[in-house]
């Protein structure tokens, strides 16, 4: 599946995609400011690879000038900690994340929102949610802008990258919501 916008192809990874993938994923930055640890060894980034490929809606991020992935979007099903039921899958969580080389550009804001269509008006989810962790600026920027609101916070086990505990915070955006900010009208679609 592909999705297209201005600069960027959303497609899904492939196993040819590893040296663009191990470039961004081997980071002191970007694992760990989404909560994981920065892979060390090419072998098991290959593996992570390997299942991203086949998640149907992970999406990887290229630059159409030059054919570069540079990060990933998905929507995923909702994690335990949300607590929502979602007997009909109408409720997505969406995650992403960028190589830092190509932070503060409009990037993560352009491919998400594109994601966020998908979701909304493509596969009729009904509400989104996405979460970053306290820290992370540059996630919280992303979801702001795009228009997603708080409607909580849980204490993490997890430890920031400064060794301090850190705080999810969550967000969410409906259907409803996602169509009056970008003043959509399903008539005329």
């Amino acid at each position: 599946m592909e999705l297209e916008t201005k600069r960027l192809l959303l497609r899904n990874y492939k196993t040819t995609d590893i040296n663009d993938y191990w470039e961004y994923v081997s980071s002191d930055k970007v694992g760990p400011m989404c909560g994981w640890t920065k892979y060390t060894d090419l072998k098991s980034a290959e593996k992570r690879l390997e299942l991203e490929t086949k998640k149907p809606y992970q999406f990887a991020i290229v630059l159409k000038d030059n054919n570069k992935v540079i990060g990933s979007v998905e929507l995923m099903d909702v994690k335990e900690n949300i607590n929502e039921h979602n007997p009909t899958n109408e409720i997505k969580e969406i995650g992403f994340l960028l190589s830092e080389k190509y932070w503060g550009k409009g990037i993560m804001p352009e491919a998400v929102l594109k994601i966020m269509e998908f979701a909304f008006l493509t596969l009729k989810v009904k509400k989104l949610y996405a979460g970053h962790y306290d820290a992370n600026f540059q996630s919280a920027r992303v979801q702001d802008k795009l228009g997603f609101k708080i409607i909580g916070h849980k204490n993490n086990e997890k430890t920031w990258i400064d060794g301090k505990k850190t705080v999810l915070i969550q967000r969410c955006m409906t259907r409803e919501d996602f169509l009056e900010k970008f003043d959509i009208n399903l008539n005329n679609k």
